[in-house]
């Protein structure tokens, strides 16, 4: 599975960014975006092998070329990607914010309560 090698290179940027640990909050949140990297994966090869269009005959002959229809899917995963990859930090969005503040922390704190409560 290609999720298995998404997880190690995640893995080792979250450390990267946490001092050499991953933090047990952040293990569901990893799982996931390998799984969705390794979906977006799958749809891009497919739309690469069959193409981005397809010719699609209508009830009178006529011949539309329409996108092919796992571009709406892979925009959807590339969407998710980049939230997780928000969510972990990894993104250059995520490193232009301000500095915390107080409101933010007590946000993230209970963004990283409830994710624990759904882990246990």
């Amino acid at each position: 599975m290609k999720a298995q090698s998404y997880i190690k290179d995640i893995e080792a940027q979250v450390r990267a960014d946490h001092n050499g640990v991953v933090p047990e909050h952040l293990n569901l949140t990893i799982r996931n975006y390998a799984s969705v990297l390794e979906t977006r994966d799958m749809y891009r090869d497919q739309i690469l092998k069959e193409g981005a269009t397809k010719i699609e005959v209508g009830s009178t002959g006529q011949q539309t070329t329409k996108q092919h229809p796992l571009c709406a899917l892979l925009y959807q995963q590339e969407i998710l990607c980049l939230n997780y990859a928000k969510a972990l930090g990894g993104t250059a969005a995520k490193a232009a914010q301000k500095p915390e503040d107080a409101d933010s922390r007590k946000s993230t704190d209970k963004l990283n309560e409830f994710l624990e409560a759904t882990q246990g």
